[in-house]
């Protein structure tokens, strides 16, 4: 049965007395009274892990028998990262952070994602489920959130209310789409390879196809991210109506039909996950080298952009990174080749900045947002601001003609 009566089946939630859904944007507690993740099923409602003082950011195995969490197993101690079997059991701890760590995701290859907070903000971290050490994946200054791992083996996370995509070995981070709207956050791939979000109180989604997100129909209320999909046409949504707390409802978008699920009394329900079996995420083979400590860019033309064409001429390129205390320090030039082409070589694992100039050394073009490489890696981008979806002219760059050697802008940090 997959109409609006059919039953849901097991699923979890997170409980809350207390919850703001744009608290982690601002570096604040979203549960400053506690969580409590809540399995729901056949045989009742039980709590997932009753020896933690608090439970949230509850995701599903791939085989639907486990379910990571973040956990502080009292009030005063950190959020860390655990694992509890399906149909219960002792949680056991995975992670052991000296500061916040939450969001957990599985990675097919069998290691975990998850995010550690810090003073300055926070980053993505990977890490076997098994023991080792965490590797870090991002490098730049912000505020990074996972959100969800897409079919294609791609970590997708929020930073500063935009949606952006990196590989489980920190390389090819990228911007979901280039359209830069409102704070987007709690987003969740679906089966047909859409991702929905929450962003200015509704639901949007990005279509793969499509370069802007679009509208989706939906109830009325506000909702807060990740949804569940229960089919292919009706969702498990959190959803709050005149400033009550959230509730769980099933939206079903075909007669629009919205049912109360779980309304919990005096509290917040929210972060709705299915408890069954889903389609594995495709691995990724990472092929970098951690003993180089560079990256090579190389852009094809950089006057190409998704808006606002460029119409004045680029003569070149310059990278910057931050140092300690956060201030932009100039790696090195480049001139641009007369197709707007460069090669260029960075330091990995460095926070990255690009500015195109013109004859006259005036700025024509510069990023607002960082970006970084990972040793070895070897970039290509169509242009400097022209989106994902944007495929590359057929042909061979001018910068390539001249010399198949990148210049090395790696300033004073090589």
């Amino acid at each position: 049965m997959q109409g609006a009566d059919a039953p849901i089946g097991p699923f979890l939630y997170t409980s809350a007395p207390q919850y703001d859904p744009s608290a982690e944007l601002k570096g604040l507690n979203r549960f400053p009274k506690g969580a409590a993740i809540i399995l729901v099923s056949a045989s009742g409602k039980q709590r997932l892990a009753p020896e933690l003082y608090a439970s949230a950011d509850p995701a599903v195995s791939y085989d639907g028998t486990q379910v990571l969490f973040a956990g502080k197993a009292a009030a005063d101690s950190p959020w860390q990262i655990w694992e509890a079997p399906a149909a219960g059991g002792t949680p056991r701890q995975l992670v052991h952070c000296q500061t916040d760590c939450t969001h957990p995701l599985y990675i097919p290859d069998g290691r975990i994602a998850y995010t550690r907070a810090s003073s300055a903000g926070s980053d993505i971290e990977i890490v076997d489920a098994k023991g080792g050490a965490p590797q870090r994946l991002t490098f730049a200054p912000g505020r990074y959130v996972t959100q969800d791992v897409l079919r294609d083996g791609r970590i997708l996370m929020e930073n500063g209310g935009e949606l952006y995509t990196v590989y489980p070995d920190g390389t090819g981070v990228e911007s979901l789409r280039c359209d830069h709207g409102p704070h987007r956050t709690g987003a969740r791939q679906v089966a047909s390879g859409d991702v929905i979000f929450s962003v200015g109180g509704r639901l949007a989604r990005f279509t793969p196809a499509l370069a802007s997100q679009t509208d989706v129909a939906q109830p009325q209320g506000e909702p807060a991210g990740p949804i569940a999909e229960i089919s292919q046409d009706r969702w498990l949504v959190a959803l709050r109506k005149a400033n009550r707390p959230f509730g769980l409802y099933s939206w079903t978008r075909e007669g629009s039909r919205l049912d109360p699920v779980e309304i919990p009394a005096g509290a917040n329900a929210i972060q709705p996950a299915l408890l069954r079996p889903r389609s594995r995420a495709k691995q990724f083979p990472s092929g970098l080298v951690e003993s180089r400590t560079n990256g090579n860019l190389l852009c094809l033309d950089a006057r190409a952009t998704k808006d606002q064409p460029i119409t004045e001429a680029v003569t070149a390129v310059q990278v910057y990174t931050r140092d300690a205390a956060g201030a932009a320090v100039l790696l090195g030039r480049q001139d641009v080749a007369g197709d707007g082409s460069f090669y260029v070589q960075v330091p990995a694992d460095k926070p990255l900045r690009i500015e195109l100039l013109n004859a006259a050394g005036h700025t024509v073009r510069a990023e607002r947002a960082w970006f970084w490489m990972r040793p070895s890696e070897q970039r290509i981008c169509v242009g400097c601001h022209t989106g994902p979806e944007r495929s590359p002219e057929n042909k061979v760059p001018e910068v390539l003609l001249r010399s198949i050697v990148p210049e090395k802008l790696l300033g004073a940090t090589k």
